[in-house]
């Protein structure tokens, strides 16, 4: 049960981080450039921080890396629509 609910809550952060993100680069950049860079941004960021992680680096890597994933087609559409 705790998996599940640490599963929605990476889901859910990775969901706040991505879209706060891509929102605040659109002022700089279009919807497309905006969503990919902050995609680019945060993975590298979390990339980084998932390098000091040690032994818990493949956990690490899941915790951020399958919702990143899983966000960025959504992220993708979402600026499509908007550029449109």
């Amino acid at each position: 049960m705790m998996d599940i609910a640490l599963g929605l809550f990476a889901l859910a952060y990775s969901g706040v981080v991505l879209f706060t993100v891509a929102s605040s680069l659109r002022r700089l950049y279009p919807p497309v450039r905006a969503a990919v860079t902050a995609f680019l941004l945060s993975a590298g960021v979390h990339g980084a921080t998932t390098l000091m992680a040690g032994d818990l680096a493949p956990m690490a890597l899941a915790f951020w890396g399958v919702p990143h994933m899983l966000l960025l087609p959504i992220l993708l559409w979402s600026a499509r629509r908007q550029s449109a």
